[in-house]
């Protein structure tokens, strides 16, 4: 069989959809169902089946995926072992990082680091979903949790504060006299209320209610600017937008900000200079990041 083929099936599966898959793979939809076409017959068995809502894993993929995945990460450890000019600060570098941070703070620096190493291509995927390193999705991940793999190398360089921001016309026809009549005022928030928003939000006045939410705070900026009402946002984006003001709260939440790398690669020039880089830049920027 045509080993490659494996790298189209695992992206269907991990993706749910064909369509999903050839954006992560940079390709048409039709190579990729040719390519997973092309694997079934050479493994004699049907390894996804169609449903409304995309494809599914059969009984054989399921029980066939382990083995993909170690072809797969003998290919990636192979590729890792024959990078060119290992001694050079040159060659691809894949920065993954949450959404709104990778947009609105992380651009800058790597964007600075790429001028002072032209020989260095970066690519930031500022994503909302977890890339794996592992799997050479990104050689680089800034991440707001601490990541458990054995594999995968981890250094807390800061931490992003939070705060209440409204519109400055908002503010002034809506004026907010404690947390204990925040539920009297829209709240802008994270979707899920589980997360570090949500959380403090309840903290300060159990009755708020969000009445917008986005997984992107970029969202909840616009949100606000357009005085829709009071957005939970991190200190670096509230602070920057001259539109908003700072509704001080008390005790405002705060997430560390985590370099991530897979330990086959933290040795490799270029990896490294790039984590100290951005270990000194988020120093220096301790202010910016939290508000103070």
């Amino acid at each position: 069989m045509n080993w490659d083929d494996l790298r189209y099936v695992l992206a269907v599966s991990k993706q749910g959809s064909l369509m999903k898959a050839a954006r992560v793979l940079g390709v048409d939809h039709t190579t990729v169902g040719r390519r997973v076409e092309a694997a079934e017959t050479a493994l004699g068995v049907r390894l996804f089946t169609r449903t409304t809502t995309g494809l599914v894993q059969t009984a054989d993929a399921a029980r066939l995926l382990a083995s993909m995945h170690k072809v797969e990460d003998a290919v990636v450890a192979v590729e890792r072992a024959a990078a060119p000019n290992p001694d050079r600060l040159e060659g691809k570098l894949t920065v993954t990082a949450p959404e709104t941070f990778g947009v609105s703070y992380l651009a800058p620096p790597l964007a600075a680091f790429g001028v002072a190493h032209p020989g260095v291509q970066l690519e930031l995927v500022p994503a909302g979903a977890v890339l794996d390193l592992g799997r050479g999705e990104a050689e680089v991940a800034v991440r707001t949790f601490r990541s458990t793999s054995d594999n995968l190398v981890v250094r807390r360089v800061g931490s992003i504060a939070y705060g209440l921001y409204g519109a400055a016309d908002y503010l002034l026809r809506h004026p907010v006299s404690s947390k204990a009549a925040l539920h009297e005022h829209p709240i802008l928030s994270a979707t899920d209320a589980t997360d570090i928003e949500g959380v403090w939000l309840r903290r300060l006045n159990p009755r708020a209610r969000p009445v917008f939410t986005s997984t992107f705070s970029l969202a909840l900026l616009a949100a606000a600017r357009a005085s829709a009402g009071l957005a939970i946002l991190p200190r670096y984006l509230g602070d920057a937008e001259p539109t908003l003001e700072l509704v001080p709260m008390p005790d405002p939440p705060a997430e560390p900000i985590w370099l991530t790398v897979h330990q086959d690669l933290r040795g490799t020039p270029r990896v490294r200079a790039l984590l100290e880089f951005l270990a000194a830049r988020l120093k220096k920027d301790a202010p910016l990041l939290q508000g103070r």
